[in-house]
């Protein structure tokens, strides 16, 4: 089922579906970076407060950070995210787009953590990782 980004995301969220176990399956050096290059996004209501709701788009991890009440499901997503990974960064339009790992960005800032490992991939990883319409 297609989903429905709110405008406030449109930025920040790609207009295409992905399979995140494709991407985890790239391969791509992890670099550190540091944390504060993506605290942005924290602001943004990427989360959904309500496990098997779909993305409702209705939670933004500070809110969790600062409050885990707000939503169990997305706190207990937080204190789970292990920070032994890398995000999954897709480089395009001169932009970066996160393909997986918000919750270990919250969680590194919620630690206060002064860098994170990032593995940057290119366009010509798209239709590798795309999900289609008829999958």
């Amino acid at each position: 089922m297609p989903r429905t980004i709110p405008d406030i995301l449109k930025d920040h969220i790609l207009p295409f579906d992905w399979d995140v176990r494709k991407v985890w399956a790239l391969d791509a050096p992890a670099v550190p970076v540091s944390c504060a290059e993506f605290a942005y996004l924290l602001e943004l209501p990427l989360w959904s407060s309500v496990a098997k709701r779909g993305m409702l788009f209705d939670i933004r991890p500070l809110d969790v950070i600062r409050d885990p009440g707000v939503s169990d499901y997305q706190a207990r997503r937080l204190r789970e995210a292990d920070l032994h990974h890398p995000i999954d960064v897709l480089l395009l339009a001169e932009r970066r787009w996160i393909l997986d790992g918000v919750h270990r960005i919250a969680r590194h800032v919620a630690l206060g953590s002064p860098t994170l490992f990032a593995r940057f991939h290119d366009a010509s990883v798209i239709p590798a990782i795309r999900r289609h319409a008829d999958a």
